[in-house]
C-alpha cells in the first residue's frame, strides 16, 4: 500500500510541474508596488472587484470561508531583537554610520512600545475583518436572512481569536436576523491549524518531497550577493557585524521588520523604506518566497481535512436547505498550503527552476485578512444543479482546470469530486 501512494504522490507531482498560467510579470509587479513586495506583510486590498452576476435562476445562500488573521505585530520578537542587538553591538565598537546610530536611537524606542505585543492583532486587523464581514452580508444577502446561521472556529492563536471576533461582531451587526456563533477548541484543529505540531488528529500521507535541491541559505546568497550594501548603511564596516549570525535569517527578519511596519499604528511605525533600495527589496521578497514556500509545501498532507471539513459541512447545509456561513480562522501557511491544494488559479503547479518559482507562488497573494469564499448558489424554485463561485480576496478565481458551467460558476457535484481527488494523494485513508 506504501509503494502505491509513493507512485500516486510522484505522478501527481508530475503532473503539477510545469502546467497551467504563469504570472509572467511578477517582478514587475512587486517593484512597482512596496505593499505586493512586503509579501505576507502586505495589506488587503479593499479596492472594488468585478462580480459576474448569478445564473438566471440562482442566488447565493451559503457561504464556506477559511481566512488568515488580520494584521498583527510580527509574529516573532527576532524581527525587533535582532537588528536592535546588531545595532547595539556595533555602537559597543563604533561601528555604526550616522543612518545606524539613528536607527539605533528609533528602535529602542520603539522596542519598549511594542515588546510586550509581539503577535498581537492591530487596530487595522481588526478592521480588516470587519471590512470582510459587511462586504459579504452586502454581496449575498439572501444568505443571511430570518433563520440562517453563521458559525465560526479558530485555531488557539490569540490574534486568529480576535480576528474572529471582530467578524462575528460586524456579521451580528449586519445580519441581526443571522444567529452567530463562535467557538474555539481542540476539536476545531482540523479545520483551522491541522499543522499544528500537537494536534492528536493530524492526517498522515507519504512524505512531500521538496521539490528543489537548493537551500534556503544557498539560495538566498546565489540571488542576494550584494547583500552587505545594505548592512553598509548601517554600519562602518559591515564584515564586522554579523557575528556567528548567518546572513540570510538576519535578513529573514528584516525584511520582516520592514514589511510589518504597515500593519502597526501610525504612532508606532518607523519609516524603513531608505534601508532597502526597490532592487534589493523585491529581491528579498522573491528570497522570502522561497523560504515560505519550501515551509509551506509541506503542510499540504495536514490541510486536507479543511478540505474534508468544507465538503462534510456544505453537504450538511445544503441536505437541511439551511442558510448562512461556516467562517475558518487561522494562518498564511495554512491558506496557502490550501490554495496549493486546491490549484487556485494554478498555484498549484511549481516549475523545474527555482528561480521561476516567483512566476506561480507568491507570498503577496496571502496578505494580511487573506480569505477564500465558496459560495454556494441553490435554484430559486423547483431542482437543479447547486452551483459554486470560488472568490479569493474578493476576486473570483479558478479552480485549476476544473471546467465551470458559466463563467466562474461551478456545478457543485463536480467541485467536491475535484477537490477529494486534489486530496487522495497527499492522505493514508
Amino acid at each position: 500500500m506504501r509503494i502505491n501512494k509513493w507512485i500516486i504522490v510522484a505522478v501527481f507531482l508530475a503532473w503539477s510541474i510545469g502546467v497551467g498560467a504563469q504570472r509572467t510579470g511578477v517582478r514587475e509587479e512587486v517593484r512597482s508596488d512596496w505593499n505586493k513586495c512586503s509579501g505576507l506583510d502586505c495589506v488587503y486590498d479593499f479596492s472594488p472587484k468585478a462580480s459576474t452576476p448569478a445564473p438566471k435562476g440562482y442566488e447565493a445562500t451559503y457561504i464556506s470561508h477559511y481566512g488568515r488573521h488580520g494584521s498583527r505585530y510580527a509574529y516573532t520578537a527576532k524581527a525587533y531583537t535582532i537588528p536592535l542587538e546588531m545595532l547595539r553591538e556595533g555602537a559597543e565598537k563604533g561601528n555604526l554610520t550616522p543612518y545606524g546610530e539613528s536607527l539605533l536611537k528609533e528602535l529602542e524606542a520603539f522596542w519598549k512600545k511594542a515588546e510586550h505585543r509581539v503577535g498581537d492583532l492591530t487596530p487595522l486587523g481588526w478592521e480588516q475583518h470587519q471590512r470582510i464581514a459587511e462586504q459579504m452580508v452586502a454581496a449575498y444577502p439572501k444568505a443571511f436572512g430570518k433563520g440562517s446561521r453563521v458559525d465560526a472556529c479558530s485555531s488557539a492563536s490569540v490574534r486568529s481569536i480576535m480576528s474572529m471576533s471582530s467578524e462575528v461582531a460586524a456579521f451580528a451587526r449586519k445580519a441581526p436576523k443571522a444567529v452567530v456563533y463562535a467557538h474555539q477548541g481542540d476539536l476545531d484543529i482540523q479545520a483551522t491549524r491541522p499543522n499544528l505540531g500537537k494536534n492528536p488528529f493530524r492526517y498522515k500521507g507519504p512524505s512531500i518531497a521538496f521539490p528543489y535541491g537548493e537551500t534556503s541559505e544557498a539560495f538566498f546568497h546565489r540571488r542576494f550577493p550584494g547583500y552587505k550594501d545594505v548592512l553598509g548603511r548601517l554600519f562602518i564596516d559591515p564584515t564586522r557585524c554579523l557575528g556567528d549570525r548567518e546572513p540570510c535569517d538576519v535578513f529573514f527578519h528584516l525584511y520582516m521588520l520592514v514589511g510589518g511596519m504597515q500593519s502597526l499604528p501610525e504612532d508606532l511605525r518607523l519609516d524603513l523604506k531608505g534601508l532597502f533600495s526597490v532592487d534589493e527589496y523585491a529581491t528579498m521578497w522573491e528570497v522570502d518566497n522561497y523560504i515560505r514556500f519550501k515551509e509551506y509545501h509541506k503542510y499540504q498532507t495536514s490541510c486536507c481535512s479543511i478540505i474534508d471539513d468544507i465538503i462534510a459541512k456544505a453537504d450538511e447545509r445544503l441536505a437541511s436547505g439551511e442558510r448562512g456561513a461556516d467562517l475558518r480562522f487561522g494562518h498564511d501557511h495554512v491558506m496557502m498550503a490550501l490554495m496549493m491544494l486546491m490549484d487556485l488559479d494554478d498555484f498549484g503547479h511549481f516549475p523545474e527552476d527555482p528561480d521561476d518559482l516567483a512566476y506561480w507562488f507568491q507570498t503577496f497573494r496571502s496578505p494580511m485578512g487573506t480569505n477564500f469564499q465558496l459560495v454556494f448558489y441553490t435554484p430559486k424554485r423547483g431542482n437543479g444543479d447547486v452551483l459554486v463561485k470560488l472568490v479569493h480576496n474578493g476576486e473570483e478565481a479558478r479552480l485549476g482546470q476544473l471546467p465551470s458551467v458559466q463563467g466562474p460558476y461551478y456545478k457543485w457535484t463536480d467541485v467536491r469530486e475535484y477537490l477529494k481527488d486534489r486530496t487522495a494523494p497527499y492522505v493514508t485513508r
